[in-house]
């Protein structure tokens, strides 16, 4: 059968479509059309584009290319609340999950069928694609922090031992089924990965892989959906530096509907050694600078360089790997510039997010926006109850903030407790990482930078170690710091401090002079010393932002 199938897709090549972005037009929905919405990199889409190219419904199913780091808003408004790939349009109806899609065209579509009717080979494909996602991905993704050569030698094993199950053909179940059609696209990108980065060949040793993956690239129905194998190479490389070893991270693939599994992969595994592009810090931008040409289609995230909230927003960008898609502006607070007020943000603060034509601010807020809206690692689970707990989580940062902060004035050791307790409690609540909530989250990104100056700060001026009998939360510092995307934000540890001393002081003065000097007096003499006693952009960060 796999050889007719072989002789009818080949005439059936058609040419790439440019993919819709935040600029394209909404497609008339529901009028009777079949659309695959993709993306072309996406291996989960490329599971049903195949599929669709294998039983030749190129006229029956229209293929909607979407740029997923500038998707159009329409695409998460009226087509996929998921806002994410594939996702196919039929009979009135979206559905999602890649797995379950590549199963419902074969169903529903004419075309050769790609599933057997034969039980023994029904229930041996049924154990393939269960393994898939589960195992074999979470295998190789997890070997790339170790020795691929002998991690993954188990589940390509099984692959081999697969491919010899039934003799009538080089397929998994002889012939060519959706089992192939679920393995190629990860097994293609392992393959080149592997093979060009960790100089290991998947198939040495293994002749029934090796004699698949020749079969499955006589297939134009799959060649033509394959990704260069050069940008799946720069792509991985850029999440790499070469340190002891090869440290790893993805960020692609976020919008795939088969996300969820693939997440808790890459952040069970990878998280722990990721590593983010490095960046030069641009200049800040003070009164004499001009305003950048606001509303030109890029997308701006208005900074300063010590401000922890502002530092959320840095982080998650850095993580979700949107260094080229989401432009720095560093600003000097203490000599803003007055066209971001005036132009810009009213409020006059930062972050401030430009996308889209509009402003956005507010930290909390702004980790989740990018978090939805933008490529890259989810950073919010799926599970009900580590979403519930990291909202409450979310919510507590101001708790523990202003009561960090408070304890300036008392005793740190016995004031800060109670919250740093509670982190510490909260890190025992999921055994399956070491983040508050098993895999790096936007609570973590959340609570990071003001961990970090109190640390820092607690320990230089007051001899108080934040970690003493606090195990989880000590591990937790420590694995946060091997996170690049959060270690070239942070601020250095000499200016935490002088800010800090600087604090401390100014609260020695008001506690003198409150009772004793007309409330406006107080507040002149109180911003006289400070302005005199800071640089203005500490200053400012200190008066304006984050005291």
């Amino acid at each position: 059968m796999f050889f007719s199938l072989l002789f009818i897709e080949r005439s059936l090549v058609e040419d790439r479509q440019v993919p819709l972005d935040a600029t394209s037009n909404l497609p008339t929905l529901f009028d009777g059309t079949t659309r695959l919405y993709i993306s072309y990199t996406c291996p989960f889409a490329q599971r049903v584009w195949i599929t669709r190219n294998l039983k030749g419904l190129q006229e029956n199913i229209k293929l909607v290319p979407i740029d997923l780091p500038n998707r159009p808003a329409w695409f998460k408004e009226k087509v996929n609340p998921a806002n994410k790939v594939p996702a196919l349009e039929h009979n009135g109806k979206i559905m999602g999950e890649s797995l379950d899609l590549i199963k419902y065209v074969d169903r529903n579509f004419e075309g050769p069928s790609l599933y057997p009717l034969d039980p023994e080979k029904r229930d041996f494909g049924e154990d393939m694609l269960k393994n898939v996602d589960t195992t074999f991905s979470k295998v190789v993704f997890g070997s790339f922090k170790g020795d691929p050569a002998k991690d993954t030698a188990p589940v390509f094993d099984h692959l081999e031992n697969a491919l010899q199950k039934f003799d009538d053909g080089p397929f998994f179940l002889g012939d060519l089924s959706l089992v192939d059609v679920a393995y190629i696209p990860f097994v293609q990108r392992f393959q080149v990965f592997l093979g060009e980065v960790f100089k290991y060949d998947i198939t040495a040793g293994r002749p029934k892989l090796a004699a698949w993956i020749e079969e499955m690239n006589k297939m134009v129905a799959y060649t033509q959906t394959i990704t260069d194998s050069e940008y799946v190479i720069n792509f991985f490389k850029k999440f790499m530096l070469i340190d002891s070893g090869f440290s790893f991270a993805v960020n692609l693939y976020t919008a795939s509907s088969s996300m969820l599994v693939y997440m808790k992969i890459v952040l069970t595994f990878l998280v722990p050694l990721i590593h983010s592009v490095l960046e030069h810090r641009p200049a800040s931008l003070d009164a004499t600078a001009d305003p950048p040409a606001l509303f030109d289609g890029t997308t701006r995230l208005y900074t300063s360089y010590g401000c922890p909230y502002a530092q959320r927003v840095w982080i998650t960008r850095n993580f979700k790997g949107l260094q080229e898609k989401i432009k720095l502006v560093p600003l000097n607070l203490g000599n803003r510039p007055a066209w971001y007020k005036d132009k810009v943000y009213p409020e006059n603060k930062v972050p401030a997010l430009e996308h889209n034509g509009k402003i956005i601010g507010e930290s909390l807020d702004l980790i989740k926006y990018l978090d939805n809206t933008f490529e890259g690692p989810s950073l919010f689970p799926e599970d009900q109850a580590k979403r519930e707990f990291g909202e409450e989580l979310l919510k507590y940062t101001d708790t523990f903030t202003k009561t960090m902060w408070a304890s300036l004035k008392g005793d740190p050791f016995t004031e800060t407790a109670p919250v740093l307790d509670y982190l510490e409690n909260s890190l025992y609540k999921f055994d399956d990482g070491p983040f508050f909530l098993g895999q790096f989250s936007l609570v973590d990104i959340a609570y990071i930078p003001f961990i970090e100056r109190f640390q820092i700060a607690l320990n230089e001026l007051f001899k108080c170690d934040i970690t003493v009998e606090r195990p989880k939360l000590s591990a937790w510092i420590e694995e946060m710091n091997k996170i690049d995307a959060y270690v070239q934000t942070k601020t250095d540890s000499k200016e935490i401090v002088e800010i800090f001393k600087r604090k401390l002081m100014v609260r020695s003065y008001e506690y003198c002079f409150g009772s004793l000097l007309d409330l406006n007096l107080t507040r002149v003499f109180i911003l006289a010393v400070r302005k005199q006693a800071l640089s203005s952009e500490v200053y400012e960060q200190l008066d304006g932002l984050w005291i």
